[in-house]
């Protein structure tokens, strides 16, 4: 890694969570509108990130890091997307679903990232079992966090209960994989993490849009937010190390 490279691998996370707190405090004490305009700084940002990474790159540029972008792009949307529902709430639950649509289709495409940098550095074999364990976990555990969920944290789903549960595999399928990944492969340590985050984050976010009352909660905003940002951070700097 070159130091310009190392640098920006500092320098650039650093503007973009400040961005994120700054969105954060825009979020909490103003109006919707306000809250969505600083939530486009950050999410951007993270765009940025990988963009840089995949361009300091440009004498290797594997075609899995146009999926990593793909799935910040996606990420992107899905923000803007979401925080348009608090601005015009009439149009809340299509708003919802489209968000839910984008973010799902940002970690397909971070899905075939995964997989197709995994198999740069390892044999395909040894992407087999990985991938049927994690699969195994993912279709187990999603129905019984969507089960828990209503039951016990009076979540109501509504409408979006099949997505949302169809997401939550997703999420789980990919943050057990690439923690797996990562024991085989110390490559993948910055997105294992990233995953995990995601997850800590959605698993929140869950709480907020579908228990009645937490949905303005200050304490699950800033908790959510900051985990999301996280992940969007690591998964985009792992293009300047896959």
């Amino acid at each position: 890694m070159t130091t310009l490279e190392l640098v920006l691998l500092i320098v650039l996370p650093v503007l973009v969570a400040l961005l994120a707190a700054f969105f954060l405090l825009v979020r909490v004490t103003k109006e919707p509108i306000y809250g969505l305009l600083a939530k486009i700084l950050p999410s951007v940002g993270f765009v940025l990130i990988g963009v840089i990474g995949m361009a300091l790159r440009s004498d290797y540029l594997p075609y899995n890091s146009i999926f990593i972008i793909l799935g910040l792009v996606f990420g992107l949307v899905g923000d803007i997307v979401l925080d348009l529902k608090r601005a015009h709430s009439e149009f809340e639950d299509k708003y919802l679903m489209t968000g839910m649509i984008s973010f799902f289709a940002g970690h397909i495409a971070y899905l075939i990232a995964f997989f197709t940098v995994f198999y740069e550095h390892q044999a395909w074999e040894s992407m087999l079992l990985p991938a049927l364990v994690s699969l195994g976990i993912a279709i187990v555990i999603a129905p019984i966090t969507i089960i828990v969920s209503q039951k016990y944290l009076k979540a109501n789903f509504g409408k979006f209960k099949i997505l949302s549960l169809l997401y939550a595999g997703i999420l789980m399928f990919l943050t057990v994989l690439t923690i797996w990944f990562a024991a085989l492969d110390t490559t993948f340590i910055v997105i294992a993490v990233g995953m995990f985050m995601f997850l800590a984050s959605d698993l929140i976010l869950s709480q907020m849009y579908f228990v009645e009352g937490k949905s303005e909660n200050k304490l699950l905003v800033i908790l959510n937010h900051s985990a999301y940002y996280a992940a969007q951070i690591l998964v985009a700097l792992s293009l300047f190390i896959i």
